[in-house]
């Protein structure tokens, strides 16, 4: 079977391919939230490299984080549309930064390492709960993805880069009640 006959999707560099079977309701509903939070993580990224609040190489770490957010974005607006669902766009939305979030290092880093740990949280129960195979390797380099966000954000933040050894895995709803005050 060739990519063209199966679609392809984007995580990790490589290719993934498109779900061969229908994507269930949860594994939609998981898409959506994390195509809509991932468009916030982009958001982020951008803002605080406008900021240039981290210089050398957590710069241009940040600057990547902002590059797997829109490829992790565009692997799961691919499972949105291939599901005959209409994928978030980043005009849906008017994010809401809390006053003062780019003016320093430590706020900046604490708001994007709340939205990393939720994305990471979601996608680690999407990955445990999929019951399709191709979702379950999605949600899972994107979990994996979100785990070195994580550590960089955690550096910038100024703690531990290897935190927690077995991350949280987080209902949709403990996620979405994470960055709700975000997305305005």
């Amino acid at each position: 079977m060739t990519a063209t006959s199966t679609g392809v999707g984007l995580a990790g560099g490589g290719l993934l391919a498109r779900p061969a079977a229908a994507a269930t309701d949860d594994e939609l509903a998981f898409a959506n939230f994390g195509a809509a939070t991932e468009l916030l993580l982009r958001d982020f990224y951008g803002r605080a490299g406008t900021a240039k609040l981290f210089a050398g190489s957590l710069g241009k770490a940040l600057a990547r984080g902002r590059f797997a957010a829109t490829e992790h974005g565009v692997a799961l607006a691919t499972l949105l549309t291939d599901a005959g669902q209409t994928a978030p766009l980043e005009d849906d939305f008017e994010f809401a930064w809390p006053a003062g979030t780019f003016v320093a290092r430590k706020p900046a880093a604490t708001a994007g390492l709340t939205i990393a740990e939720a994305l990471l949280g979601a996608y680690l129960t999407a990955a445990a709960t999929s019951p399709t195979a191709s979702s379950r390797v999605l949600f899972s380099s994107l979990a994996a993805s979100l785990g070195e966000q994580r550590s960089t954000l955690a550096l910038a933040r100024g703690r531990l880069t290897i935190g927690n050894s077995f991350p949280a895995a987080l209902e949709l709803e403990t996620a979405s009640a994470a960055v709700e005050s975000f997305l305005g």
